[in-house]
């Protein structure tokens, strides 16, 4: 079935999805007197350099894949990339030609008919596959991100769905049709960075955030990155706190001492204590990070935290 969706033209069927596949653009800012956080694309830097590397304004909607195996069926000619993650992008022409294994990072031209199939990811949890002329679907308060936990926006793909997408100006070609890897992988040790606040002074040794290694938790989603600490966080404050706004990136740690780095669909307010604040960079890192990963936090003095 075709999702409701904006101007635009049908250009792949979805086939299969992987665990998750989502639309997810620039976000929905400005709503959060309202309940409504602004969610958008978990790794913005990685959708918006898909978005560049096919020749679309860097808030254009992409495909948000989860851990990979999306599979699609060409409508029409397309051009696409994948971004974010370390995966194989395989091409089999409707032609009868030989099947054309491609990688993740590379700008990859299909013809009608051609399905398209993305590996399950090597390095990365979340894949962005942009498409010249951007994905188009139904807006809701400015934007077609899909919200996981109040369901504003496209529903999660599913096999059958047919995506539309804008059309984009004839004759242009990219610059590149190679990009350099983002994030790098295999790292033993993800290092993010934090500026210290607002509610570290509730906190009995707030040093102990940037000491210890914590772990991921197979329970991390676009809601929330959970950690388990080696030794917990505890609380020298044991008043109730009223709640508070909160903001992509902010890790709120609860009465287990075990911290919450709040990710794009996060809750717009909550009423346990944020030690600290990740840097736009680190928040879009944490869309990468696997169950199991091991993260470190590096304190960032207020003067040289720009970005």
């Amino acid at each position: 079935m075709g999702l409701d969706r904006c101007e635009g033209v049908d250009t792949f069927e979805v086939i299969a999805t992987g665990p998750q596949t989502l639309i997810q653009d620039g976000g929905r800012a400005g709503f959060a007197s309202v309940g409504v956080c602004a969610s958008g694309s978990f790794d913005r830097l990685s959708a918006a350099r898909a978005n560049h590397a096919v020749g679309n304004d860097p808030d254009c909607a992409v495909l948000e894949v989860l851990m990979g195996g999306l599979e699609l069926r060409a409508l029409r000619s397309a051009m696409l990339i994948v971004t974010g993650v370390a995966c194989s992008v395989t091409v089999f022409p409707s032609s009868g030609q030989p099947a054309r294994r491609l990688f993740s990072n590379r700008v990859v031209d299909v013809a009608e008919g051609d399905c398209i199939n993305i590996g399950m990811f090597s390095a990365g949890m979340r894949g962005y596959v942009g498409v010249r002329g951007g994905v188009r679907a139904a807006k809701v308060l400015g934007s077609c991100s899909t919200d996981v936990m109040s369901g504003l926006g496209p529903a999660p793909l599913t096999q059958g769905d047919v995506l539309a997408v804008g059309v984009a100006e004839s004759g242009w070609h990219p610059a590149l049709r190679e990009l350099t890897p983002l994030w790098r992988a295999g790292q033993r040790v993800v290092e993010l960075e934090v500026i210290m606040g607002p509610r570290d002074g509730w906190f009995r040794d707030p040093a102990a955030l940037c000491s210890q290694t914590f772990t991921v938790g197979s329970d991390s989603n676009r809601v929330g990155v959970r950690l388990t600490a080696a030794h917990p966080l505890e609380r020298v404050v044991d008043q109730e706190l009223a709640s508070e706004g909160t903001v992509r990136g902010a890790i709120q740690v609860p009465p287990n001492g075990h911290p919450v780095i709040f990710g794009p669909d996060h809750p717009v307010t909550g009423g346990y204590p944020v030690i600290g604040v990740l840097s736009g960079r680190s928040s879009d890192r944490c869309a990468q990070l696997a169950p199991g990963d091991l993260v470190r936090f590096r304190r960032r003095q207020v003067q040289n935290f720009t970005k």
